[in-house]
């Protein structure tokens, strides 16, 4: 067995930080969560440049089990808020989850 360890400079995850990690969801808050994720995708159109709700975005698609997408939101938000601490994070997670996110 070969162990990797991969320094992560600037960067600590505390025990109390949210995860991202895609949870099992019920029916009921199944549908509040794509109603929650349609809302805001509507609320975007209209004000594409708001970063916060782009990561907002990204980790509703992350709860859906959506990686992909949430990848694409957490992306538009990194542009808009190049050095906000929780999107970076973001990425780290879903890095351990297996989803590349393309970012050097």
């Amino acid at each position: 067995m070969t162990l990797i360890v991969l320094p992560l400079v600037g960067f600590q995850l505390s025990k109390k930080e949210k995860s991202i990690a895609p949870q099992r969801l019920n029916t009921g808050s199944s549908q509040n969560l794509i109603q929650r994720i349609e809302d805001l995708t509507a609320y975007l159109k209209k004000n594409p440049r708001d970063g916060t709700s782009l990561k907002r975005l990204g980790e509703l698609y992350a709860k859906a089990g959506k990686l992909s997408e949430a990848v694409s939101a957490y992306v538009a938000a990194a542009e808009i808020l190049p050095k906000d601490p929780e999107i970076r994070r973001a990425f780290i997670e879903l890095q351990a989850m297996g989803h590349t996110t393309g970012n050097k």
